[in-house]
């Protein structure tokens, strides 16, 4: 039993390859944006982003962030749970998500999750259409769920379901916890179960299916908790072992499946992630390294997904999503691993190659390397260690030399090892002598084609001399020059560098040498720190500085200088190795640049591409006879061949997936936002004029190497040309005047090759509402309407000026007329005043004595009365002239108003009984005393009672207002019922000889008023028609109740 169970595990093992290509990932984990690095499913979407399931939340990625999406409590359009546990696309686009809690419907159009009604709300394992239904794995049991009609059916009873696929032929197969596998008949609606594992003595104790695969036509793979892999097939309804068990003899657990290729299939276990190979039937395992931060996160492989770019993602429990990118651009890297076989130090220096293919490999930190590229091992070398005997960890430079290595040290002198025994058996220090170096620091060396050593330090070139076993300083050079590069270009002549010293040359035989002058040179090269000198196959001199790439043409004789406008990463340069394609390959301190030396086209390559680090160090290049090169940094070597570099014909797909406004971001469907739909969804947007500063984001949806995208954009109504960016995926536009705009964006890939499809947004502006086209309107008519104003109103001016010239005539010859007229009146009046008195005196004497015969009595009274009407008559015309010459003076006493109004109604009274009115007189209870003239009160009271009683009705009332102590001015009404009097008429009825239309009922001068509104405003006051009130029109007679000059009864007055 033993023998047999020793010989399985011989055959596991044998079928395991311990990794000869190396595996290197990319890890996206919590720190980088992931809500949650247990990552339990994933998909690929038809638009080119990838989301990841995690038991905190579902993320999607566009290649440079997450967006995460959540439960959220008080949004029913939120996910049910943050446990993700299933993720679906069918062919529609439709996303569909199962949770902890439910299944869910993304709807792009508001990136809202939708409930799907009816379905169990409970842990979601497996979702998959199938023509028009969703099929549901839940709790063991089978749903199928009709999305147009919302119904579920339920199948729980048949068997316990755990997961789903759609064979190649379009067949649903449903995996089952006891060893099944079941395919559903579409016409009866029924299934028929098919045994998955054979049956033996050695029964596994769990027959669970974890999940099941559609592998190309008529095959089914088949993951399970403890049997590993199987593959099925469906046409003869067996099954085969795939892969059993691990390389330790332990159970696999099987969870996910991914074709790469036809040749090879990921399988995602607890046990890491195992590649089969189909030709070789080969396995290799790939498990986390903890000396390796590319390796796996974590062993416990849930999920795998795979781009357009054939880049592979990969979901852990523990470590999150781990990416294994395409290999477009493939890089070998060498770091140092404690406890395992890699090389020793992070600072890489000099590498050289002997005669038997090693690398010589030194370093700053660690001292020499061996690297065997067979069999990929390193062997180390040290002060610590006794074998060799180098003398220092800090190397410089290296250089073999038939059997033996010369080995440069920092301050130590210089080393040589016999590469036979390797050991050294040479030490160099710095001397006094002629013959000794003046430096122990050993910065570059260099063989010359006629054998010959040079030795560049900070203290001169030197010449190894074998014979004699010395050191010859070169007296061509300056001995005190730090040469920091040494190259021997194809007519022998050999260049050195210097740090700010220049290049010098010195002809093959030594014959003569000297400072280097190059043709039309703007920059002094004295000035520079030379770090590299390279010729390439066309005869052309580089140069590398710390200011830049210069190209020296000998043909031409002209030189050029290349820095970071021309698209370098950096000015740093440090080494240069030229490919079979005319490609310069050059290493900076941001990053490894390969320049098109015909196009002069830089492509830069960063840690993103797969490098161990952007900065490289100075003297570290080296290309083999097979065209393999590698380049040293701060952390380790990296080694590629160009020739199997890939074009990356993968152009991705370009979308704006954020907008701000004024740094907000705009969300969809949220109140006042102007997105009603999602922003990768939105083609016309309309902004008010407090929106018009605004960002936009935007992605293409490349992961190889998302940092070396290249971006174009332009925002028509704005620019007339492409705006090219690399780093920046957000631009910026502030205060954009009112107009519509097009903003457009195009990506280019890692290769450069650009996109012939936009991302277009219609960006429209509206104006304030003061410069809209409808204000605009308004503006127009406004502006025609002031200046049809303008136009009438000067010729209304014109025509009142001339209105008002004939008035002014007119006035003038009627005032002639009308003062003719009241001067002939006055005459007359004052004519027939005197008759009239002299009249009326005998007429009271006749009048006495005629008592005694009534008929004559009576019409001596008819008389009398006329004679003293035309009298008053006689005696207002008089008034009235004095006050149209204002010569009316008044005298202002202190007088009982209460009692002179009371004298004043009763004189009346008789004339009211005669019309049978109800004639009132109210007055308050407290005497009012004023400074009026009596006289003239009299007169204006008596005219106002008159005129009640003559065009009154049936009522007649006169009242006091009451007055508080604090009132300067008092007020008396007349009212009456009279026909009633528009409040038109408030102004005009008081103009001389104006009368009321009353079809001549009552005859009148029309002064009256006219009289009594003079004799008003002489007392400082006012009287006004009030308008019919209640049934009356009312008379308002309002007086200051003191004057500015008063009387007292004794005859003083006094001024106030």
């Amino acid at each position: 039993m033993r023998v047999k169970l020793l010989l399985l595990i011989c055959l596991i093992v044998a079928g395991f390859t311990a990794g000869a290509q190396s595996h290197y990932f990319t890890h996206y984990q919590v720190e980088n944006g992931l809500s949650n690095n247990a990552v339990t499913c994933s998909i690929l979407d038809k638009r080119g982003f990838v989301w990841f399931g995690t038991k905190d939340g579902l993320n999607r990625f566009d290649g440079y962030s997450f967006k995460t999406f959540r439960n959220d409590p008080a949004d029913r359009n939120t996910l049910g749970s943050n446990f993700i546990s299933t993720l679906h696309e069918d062919e529609s686009g439709t996303l569909w998500v199962g949770t902890e809690n439910g299944l869910y419907r993304y709807d792009s159009d508001n990136e809202q999750f939708i409930f799907s009604p009816n379905t169990p709300v409970q842990s979601i394992k497996s979702v998959i259409r199938h023509k028009n239904d969703l099929w549901i794995v839940s709790g063991l049991s089978l749903y199928k769920y009709d999305l147009k009609k919302r119904t579920i059916k339920s199948y729980r009873r048949l068997f316990s379901a755990t997961a789903l696929c759609r064979s190649a032929e379009g067949d649903l197969w449903v995996s089952s916890s006891n060893n099944y596998l079941q395919k559903y008949d579409d016409r009866t609606d029924t299934f028929k179960g098919y045994q998955a594992f054979g049956r033996g003595k050695n029964v596994p104790v769990s027959n669970y299916i974890e999940k099941i695969s559609s592998d190309g036509p008529g095959r089914l793979l088949i993951g399970t908790s403890n049997q590993g892999v199987k593959v099925f097939n469906t046409h003869t309804h067996t099954s085969v072992g795939l892969l059993t068990r691990n390389e330790n003899g332990t159970d696999i657990f099987a969870r996910d499946f991914l074709r790469t290729s036809p040749d090879e299939l990921w399988i995602a276990t607890e046990s890491g992630i195992y590649i089969y190979a189909e030709g070789s039937k080969k396995l290799i395992n790939l498990r986390k390294q903890y000396n390796n931060p590319y390796s796996l996160a974590d062993n416990a492989v849930y999920t795998f997904c795979k781009d357009r770019e054939g880049g592979i993602w990969v979901g852990t429990y523990f470590g999150g999503v781990n990416y294994y990118q395409a290999k477009y651009t493939y890089f070998e890297k060498y770091f140092p691993r404690v406890g395992e076989n890699s090389i020793s130090g992070n600072a890489v220096r000099e590498i050289c190659r002997d005669k038997a293919g090693n690398l010589w490999i030194g370093t700053e930190d660690a001292g020499l390397n061996k690297f065997n590229p067979k069999t990929g091992r390193f062997t180390n070398y040290g002060p610590g260690d006794k074998r060799s005997g180098i003398a220092n960890t800090n190397l410089h430079g290296l250089l073999v030399d038939s059997n033996e290595l010369w080995v440069g040290t920092f301050e130590h002198g210089l080393d040589v090892m016999d590469l036979r025994t390797e050991k050294v058996i040479r030490h160099y220090s710095a001397g006094p002598g002629i013959h000794q170096l003046k430096s122990n620091f050993i910065f570059c060396m260099m063989k010359t084609t006629a054998g010959d050593i040079l030795i560049g330090t900070p203290a001169g070139l030197y010449k190894y001399d074998r014979v004699a076993d010395h050191f010859n300083l070169i007296g061509q050079m300056p001995p005190k020059a730090f040469y920091t590069a040494l190259m021997q270009d194809s007519e022998g002549t050999i260049w050195a560098g210097t740090f700010r010293n220049g290049i010098y040359y010195l002809n093959a035989d030594g014959s003569s040498g000297g400072i280097v002058k190059l043709p039309d040179m703007k920059i002094d090269m004295s000035r520079l720190r030379i770090t590299g000198i390279f010729e390439d196959t066309d005869r052309n001199i580089w140069i590398a500085t710390e200011s830049g790439l210069f190209k020296y043409n000998r043909k031409l004789k002209r030189i050029r200088q290349f820095t970071v406008k021309d698209g370098l990463p950096s000015d740093l340069m440090y080494s240069l190795l030229e490919d079979a394609r005319k490609q310069l390959w050059i290493s900076t301190s941001k990053g490894l640049v390969c320049f098109d030396m015909r196009t002069e086209k830089v492509r830069v390559f960063t840690k993103f591409n797969g490098l161990l680090t952007d900065q490289f160090n100075y003297n570290s290049a080296y290309k083999d006879v097979n065209g393999q090169m590698y380049f040293g940094g701060v952390k380790g070597l990296i080694s590629f061949k160009p020739d199997e570099f890939i074009t990356n014909t993968v152009v991705p797909p370009v979308y704006i997936t954020g907008f701000q406004v004024n740094n907000r971001e705009l969300v969809a469907g949220q109140e006042g936002s102007p997105l009603k739909r999602s922003i990768l969804l939105t083609h016309d947007l309309t902004l008010n004029y407090k929106s018009s500063s605004f960002s936009i984001d935007f992605s293409a949806l490349s992961y190889t190497s998302p940092s070396t995208l290249e971006y174009a954009y332009r925002m028509d109504g704005l620019d007339n040309q492409w705006t090219y960016i690399k780093s920046n995926r957000k631009v910026y536009f502030t205060e954009l005047p009112a107009g519509s705009y097009t903003f457009r964006v195009k990506a280019a890939n890692s290769s450069g090759i650009w996109s012939n499809k936009e991302a277009r947004l219609q960006i429209k502006v509206l104006p304030p509402y003061w410069k809209s086209n409808t204000a605009y309107l308004v503006y127009t008519l406004l502006f025609m309407s002031v200046m049809v104003w303008l136009i009438s109103s000067y010729n209304a001016r014109l025509q009142a000026k001339h209105r008002r010239q004939m008035e002014i005539f007119e006035n003038e010859k009627e005032r002639e007329v009308y003062e003719a007229k009241i001067e002939f009146f006055t005459n007359v009046a004052h004519e027939i005043r005197t008759p009239l008195t002299l009249i009326k005196g005998p007429m009271e004497k006749v009048m006495k004595k005629a008592g005694e015969v009534p008929d004559i009595e009576k019409n001596l009274r008819i008389i009398d009365r006329n004679t003293g009407r035309l009298l008053s008559l006689t005696n207002q015309l008089l008034d009235f002239r004095k006050t149209e010459a204002k010569g009316f003076s008044l005298n202002f006493v202190n007088v009982n108003i209460s009692e002179l109004l009371g004298d004043i109604f009763i004189g009346f009274q008789l004339a009211a009984e005669q019309r049978d009115m109800s004639y009132k007189l109210l007055l308050p209870e407290k005497a009012l005393h004023a400074y009026v003239d009596p006289e003239g009160i009299t007169k204006i009271i008596s005219n106002l009672i008159h005129n009640a009683i003559k065009y009154g009705g049936q009522e007649v009332e006169v009242e006091l207002m009451p007055v508080t102590a604090i009132d300067d001015s008092f007020t008396i009404e007349v009212r009456n019922d009279g026909t009633p009097l528009p409040i038109e008429l408030n102004q005009r009825i008081f103009e001389p000889f104006f009368r009321v239309d009353d079809n001549g009922k009552q005859p009148g001068t029309g002064i009256g008023l006219s009289i009594s509104k003079a004799l008003a405003e002489l007392h400082k006051g006012r009287i006004e028609l009030l308008g019919y009130v209640n049934g009356f029109n009312i008379f308002a007679l309002t007086l200051p109740v003191h004057q500015l000059i008063e009387f007292n009864l004794s005859g003083k007055w006094k001024k106030h």
